[in-house]
């Protein structure tokens, strides 16, 4: 009977244990349910947070008789595509008394500009955003990001207004044209507010060739607004160009130009063709040709003679040829650099200038003269 008593007040302490632990678990349970759920709230509010637009204010300070100046305009579309809400926007002319204020308080240095004001510093992006932009001081962010034109208020002057002149030879339509020059610097952005051309030999021309030095034409002077378009006047300064007188000149170097030293086109190349014309095995001297034109050559005057032709016999006699078909090239040939150097390894140049090629094997099939008889190409 005790014994009974005794297992029973055992069982009795091990359910109200287990009980006790059931209710500690329900307990514990519970609470990381609650605490789950604050953390999932705070995390909801958190990404609320975040993803609520950042609420700004815009002021926009413009100057005044510049329609050519950067388009603020653009700047702003652009800021507005970002996570933001402008809760307030007002422009201010530099003229008035609140934009002179702003100018002031905000040390201001180019106009058009905006100031934005509010959560600058809401999210990262934003921040990133803004620091490529211009820059944030306590809640406050400047842009200056602007592209010239623009008002430069130290000077009280409009920057970036490039001007163009350039100087031609309208007698040579053959010359290299340089007005592709002023495309490609639109193409980079840069603002040309006035463009000339004026010939070489006019009263104005002769001023600027003496002013600027330019000893080729056609030539291009760019005002050296051009110093605010940074890449391009690095790219300016990297090939040579020296400002004076508030111009950079540049002048074609590549043939053919009037060089005003010799007062003569150059580059206009006289190209005789001399042939075996009953060679029909013989490669043909217009393979000779397409060579030349894919080095940019400019052909003035071509003629063809054959070797048993009175003029042909004189260009044998005179540079001792001994292989045809062959090409015979006027001395301005060494205008040209890059045929120049490819010249060496199939012609001379003789004392009187002219090209001659000695290598028609380089090509194909050809006479020889001093043999006579066809010579084939070791392909």
């Amino acid at each position: 009977m005790e014994k009974e008593k005794t297992e029973r007040n055992s069982l009795n302490k091990i359910f109200i244990i287990a009980m006790v632990l059931v209710i500690v678990l329900l307990i514990l349970n519970n609470f990381m349910l609650n605490e789950r759920r604050i953390k999932v709230a705070e995390a909801k509010e958190i990404f609320k947070e975040q993803s609520r637009p950042a609420e700004l204010q815009l002021i926009k300070i413009t100057p005044s008789n510049c329609e050519d100046c950067f388009d603020i305009e653009k700047a702003i579309i652009e800021l507005k595509n970002q996570n933001i809400n402008i809760t307030s926007e007002e422009t201010f002319s530099i003229n008035s008394q609140q934009g002179k204020e702003i100018i002031s308080k905000y040390d201001i240095k180019k106009l058009p500009t905006m100031i934005i004001s509010g959560e600058v510093n809401k999210s990262e992006q934003l921040v990133n955003y803004f620091n490529q932009k211009g820059e944030i001081s306590e809640n406050n962010f400047v842009f200056t990001a602007l592209n010239p034109p623009y008002l430069d208020l130290s000077s009280n002057q409009i920057k970036g207004q490039v001007q163009i002149k350039n100087i031609i030879d309208s007698s040579c339509n053959k010359c290299v044209s340089l007005s592709s020059v002023s495309s490609l610097l639109k193409e980079q952005g840069v603002f040309i507010k006035n463009e000339k051309s004026v010939e070489y030999n006019s009263d104005e021309g002769r001023d600027l060739i003496n002013k600027f030095e330019i000893k080729e034409v056609p030539a291009v002077l760019i005002s050296d607004d051009i110093d605010y378009y940074s890449q391009v006047k690095t790219a300016l300064t990297q090939s040579g160009a020296v400002k004076k007188s508030g111009f950079y000149a540049i002048h074609s170097t590549v043939p053919p130009y009037r060089d005003l030293s010799q007062n003569r086109i150059i580059g206009m190349i006289e190209v005789i063709y001399l042939t075996k014309n009953d060679c029909t095995e013989c490669y043909s001297v217009s393979v000779n040709k397409n060579i030349l034109l894919r080095f940019g050559i400019v052909i003035n005057n071509e003629k063809t003679y054959d070797i048993n032709s009175p003029e042909g016999k004189q260009f044998i006699q005179k540079y001792n040829i001994k292989k045809v078909p062959i090409i015979i090239l006027s001395p301005d040939a060494n205008y040209y650099l890059s045929l120049k150097q490819a010249w060496r390894s199939v012609g001379s140049t003789e004392s009187d200038g002219w090209f001659v090629m000695r290598n028609p094997e380089a090509i194909g099939t050809y006479w020889d003269i001093e043999l006579n008889k066809i010579v084939e190409a070791n392909n």
